[in-house]
């Protein structure tokens, strides 16, 4: 069996790319389970309950109006 290349020692700028990709992937995990979290925790629940501010439907021509 051959081998397909020849292991040598690491180079620094080995370690940095290295250290920049973990990085960026770390970040990029840490963004995607933010906003995965963010949106389950900002659901509401389907049942009224007595006291609860209930969702009620738009008046006709209010669509994408904030409410006061």
């Amino acid at each position: 069996m051959s081998r397909r290349w020849i292991p040598v020692p690491a180079e620094p700028k080995d370690t940095v790319a290295a250290a920049l990709v973990s990085g960026a992937l770390a970040a990029g995990v840490g963004v995607v389970t933010f906003y995965l979290v963010r949106t389950i925790l900002a659901r509401e629940s389907l049942d009224a309950e007595e006291g609860s501010t209930a969702l009620t439907p738009a008046e006709p021509g209010e669509e994408g109006r904030g409410r006061d």
